[in-house]
């Protein structure tokens, strides 16, 4: 897919979690995918009724393909335990 100058030139006219899952995969819209050997786009249900946004994928997340497996998802899965928050890992 050729550079584009923003991000908002690649989602689809009727957005769904496939189509932006597979516009995210090719994007480059910004310098973030030039280091990058995947898209970390996330997992879960699309009915969610929460959402967690993390910022630039770690190395794990970046190998494995998936969202929070690093250090600081550790951290985050303590968190949500101690907070009393079941467990949310889908695999």
């Amino acid at each position: 897919m050729a550079s584009t100058s923003t991000a908002s030139d690649l989602i689809p006219a009727r957005p769904t979690v496939r189509r932006l899952r597979e516009a995210a995969a090719g994007c480059k819209a910004c310098p973030l995918w030039k280091p990058a050997t995947q898209t970390v786009f996330g997992q879960g249900r699309a009915s969610a009724r929460l959402m967690l946004v993390g910022e630039q994928p770690g190395d794990r997340e970046d190998v494995e393909g998936k969202p929070f497996v690093g250090p600081a998802g550790k951290v985050l899965e303590y968190a949500m335990a101690t907070a009393g928050i079941p467990a949310w890992r889908s695999t």
